[in-house]
């Protein structure tokens, strides 16, 4: 008697367990896919300073130049916080099974979205001018590395994500 009790208890537990599951691939699976989207995003919108190879091998940069030595991390800021919130409200929506879960898994996927796109944009943008002005001819013109210089920005995505989450969370639906 006590068997026929605990199957349709065990049976539950493997329904949750199984759309917790589901949870954790269709939510970082997405962020994955997004952090490749923003690689590719950042790497095509942003014009990357560029040096001047000097007589003796070295590298230079102009006044103008050196003002766009900023644009990379103003660029990766942007892609974040739109792919950021645009996900975390989505995602928050999409899944509001369990509202935890959803909320611990966009801060993991939003963490690995940053990673991924930080990495690939810089394997896509130009290498790195130090390394290429030792071959390259006086004068010619490198392109800066595609890299986030200010740390901070990495927290552009986590943030967002959240900012999008809590839309929904605190919406007068979610609290119905």
């Amino acid at each position: 008697m006590t068997g026929v009790a605990s199957a349709p208890a065990a049976t539950d537990s493997r329904t949750r367990r199984s759309a917790a599951v589901d949870d954790v691939v269709a939510v970082l699976g997405t962020y994955v896919v997004l952090g490749v989207v923003g690689a590719v995003l950042w790497w095509a919108l942003c014009d990357p300073a560029t040096f001047t190879v000097t007589d003796d091998g070295g590298i230079a940069m102009g006044e103008v130049e050196l003002a766009k030595r900023f644009d990379p991390d103003a660029w990766y800021a942007v892609i974040a916080a739109v792919l950021g919130l645009v996900s975390g409200t989505v995602l928050t929506w999409w899944r509001s099974r369990d509202h935890l879960l959803t909320s611990g898994l966009l801060l993991v996927g939003s963490a690995v979205a940053a990673a991924l796109m930080a990495v690939l944009g810089g394997w896509l943008g130009p290498a790195d001018p130090r390394t290429l002005a030792a071959t390259a001819e006086p004068g010619a013109q490198l392109s800066a590395a595609l890299t986030v210089d200010a740390t901070v920005t990495y927290l552009v995505w986590p943030v967002t994500v959240l900012v999008g989450a809590l839309v929904v969370l605190w919406s007068p639906a979610a609290s119905e």
